[in-house]
């Protein structure tokens, strides 16, 4: 189904795979109910010192992107082997992301770095982790990494830079009021509990994005198989609608598979070529977790020369 009206607007998406209709706000993604995290698991992870947190970014370099099938960097152990698995253990359960009782099936739930910082009940290591990957040094370290690759239209937009300008947090920042909006939001995909399949197959993210990180935490007993990342290239021109939830199976051809695997991070600027889904996921008991990285402004930039062209 095709998506709504604007770039923070309310979108309408359909899964084809479980005919689910979504209903969602583009940047406002606070789940519904805001129970706390049960004190045990509050208490169960002790704060780090303040030092140990570092940006997902250190050492990467330029000399780290890969070109094919677009611009991205894929990056092994981004962060300390005992930081990482203390934010592992202290991702909440379901309850805190939809309500108390059973989750539908591969259904994907968001958290977002102004809910979690707003939250005592959080452990200091997600207060710290959101805060630096949705604040301005963070900004600062990703325009430069990808600085040969931000597509032009989006530049345009901003002025030539993504720096210089005023930012804010999605899910709480009025996007008229800042110019960039900033998010660090931890994701969660449901178990596979009913029909084997992907919880979204091969799109571009939203056309107002700016870039796309997948900062991975899975469990260390999780032996569920897919969930993988998929980077995909068309088969031939973009097609006119690239603001939808898959596209055909007929219009992309994979490229490359990341694995889910714990400790890993996969980043890219967003354009038009920038397409990528999530393998299938078999039955699987097994929550799939992540933390995802973003960017975005209030309005569209990104748009397929079909829908410009000649007889648009």
């Amino acid at each position: 189904m095709k998506s709504g009206q604007s770039a923070v607007g309310r979108i309408f998406e359909e899964d084809p795979n479980n005919k689910i209709l979504l209903i969602f706000w583009r940047c406002d993604l606070r789940p519904l109910l805001h129970n706390s995290i049960p004190p045990k698991m509050a208490q169960a992870v002790p704060p780090l010192p303040s030092d140990a947190m570092k940006s997902v970014l250190s050492g990467l370099s330029p000399a780290d992107i890969r070109l094919e099938p677009f611009p991205h960097i894929v990056a092994e152990d981004v962060l300390a082997p005992d930081l990482c698995a203390a934010l592992v253990r202290s991702v909440p359960g379901f309850d805190r992301f939809g309500w108390a009782g059973t989750p539908p099936s591969n259904q994907r739930y968001p958290m977002s770095a102004y809910r979690i910082g707003q939250d005592a009940a959080m452990p200091a290591i997600w207060h710290e982790f959101v805060a630096y990957h949705s604040g301005k040094e963070f900004l600062a370290e990703i325009s430069a990494l990808f600085a040969d690759h931000w597509a032009p239209a989006m530049l345009d937009r901003l002025g030539g830079s993504l720096l210089g300008h005023s930012t804010g947090l999605c899910a709480h920042d009025d996007p008229s009021a800042v110019r960039i909006l900033q998010d660090a939001r931890l994701e969660i995909n449901t178990p596979v509990t009913t029909k084997p399949g992907s919880p979204r197959g091969a799109h571009l993210d939203t056309p107002n994005r700016l870039y796309s990180g997948l900062f991975y935490l899975r469990d260390p007993e999780d032996d569920s198989v897919g969930g993988d990342l998929v980077l995909y290239r068309f088969r031939s021109d973009p097609p006119r609608h690239i603001d939808v939830f898959a596209f055909d199976e007929d219009q992309v051809e994979a490229v490359t598979t990341i694995p889910y695997r714990a400790n890993r991070l996969v980043l890219f600027p967003h354009g038009l070529h920038a397409v990528h889904g999530v393998s299938p996921r078999a039955l699987t008991p097994w929550t799939r977790k992540y933390v995802f990285i973003t960017a975005e402004i209030g309005e569209e930039w990104l748009v397929s020369p079909a829908a410009t062209g000649p007889g648009a």
